[in-house]
């Protein structure tokens, strides 16, 4: 879809107008609308109101962090521990009966549980290992449906439950987000054409002014947007965790039953 910004003027105030491909912005439709005027701005010195923004999300993102951080050392050492059981079990002498005096069922259960013990391994080694997760990951979130769509959806519903903690002003949800993200891009390259105009050239300083303030709020949008993706990083790293803490559990007594089985199994 093509979107347009119309710019327009009274000589004391810049509007813009949102065009989506040939149909002008519908606010009861989308759900919002974006500013309208965009100069005179507020506030004075745009950069102010960045600083104070980019705290919003920055406490939220150092919490997940951590936690990740340390999820990701528990997960080493048990890495770490499980691997050393394995090796011990496979390389020393409690096999030596099985090699003797094997039966298919003693070999089914031993090969079981190692491969039990395999799989616990492997969640395991998936919450150390780093996973990107997008800013349409998130977005696209829903409670239902794929291995770590719940774990998104429920940051976004968060998100979006909490709009006034999480989002830019005038940010109702992350499809506003990223739709106001288009819009300052598409209103900064308005603003450069007319700024070079010499239709304009009376309102250059006054451009200029704008410009400014849209770079500052297209910066606060990008730094929300990115910090809602960081976050999402953490839930599904989360979500990574509980799957490896209840199905590594599972598995490893699961395993651990069936090579305990086919040692102590009645040897024919």
């Amino acid at each position: 879809m093509t979107w347009t910004v119309a710019l327009s003027t009274d000589g004391t105030q810049i509007r813009r107008d949102v065009w989506q491909g040939t149909t002008p912005w519908n606010a009861v439709s989308e759900g919002w609308e974006p500013e309208g005027i965009i100069w005179p701005t507020w506030p004075v010195h745009p950069a102010d109101e960045m600083t104070a923004a980019e705290a919003a999300l920055n406490g939220v993102q150092k919490y997940w962090s951590k936690s990740g951080n340390r999820l990701r050392d528990s997960a080493k050492w048990m890495a770490t521990v499980l691997g050393a059981a394995l090796a011990t079990l496979v390389g020393t002498s409690p096999l030596t009966p099985l090699r003797q005096h094997h039966t298919t069922a003693d070999i089914a259960l031993l090969l079981t549980g190692l491969l039990l013990l395999c799989i616990t391994l492997f969640l395991i080694v998936q919450v150390m290992r780093p996973q990107t997760v997008s800013f349409n990951d998130v977005q696209g979130a829903s409670t239902h449906g794929g291995p770590f769509s719940p774990a998104l959806g429920k940051w976004r519903a968060t998100v979006e439950s909490h709009q006034d903690l999480y989002l830019p002003c005038g940010v109702k949800c992350l499809n506003s987000l990223r739709q106001s993200l288009i819009i300052e891009k598409v209103t900064l390259m308005a603003l450069a054409k007319a700024k070079e105009s010499k239709e304009h050239h009376g309102m250059r300083k006054n451009l200029e002014e704008a410009q400014e303030a849209r770079g500052v709020r297209l910066t606060e949008l990008r730094h929300a947007a990115a910090q809602v993706a960081m976050i999402g990083e953490y839930y599904k790293l989360r979500a990574r965790s509980s799957r490896a803490t209840y199905g590594g559990i599972l598995c490893t007594l699961v395993g651990i039953a069936a090579i305990i089985s086919a040692f102590t199994w009645p040897l024919t």
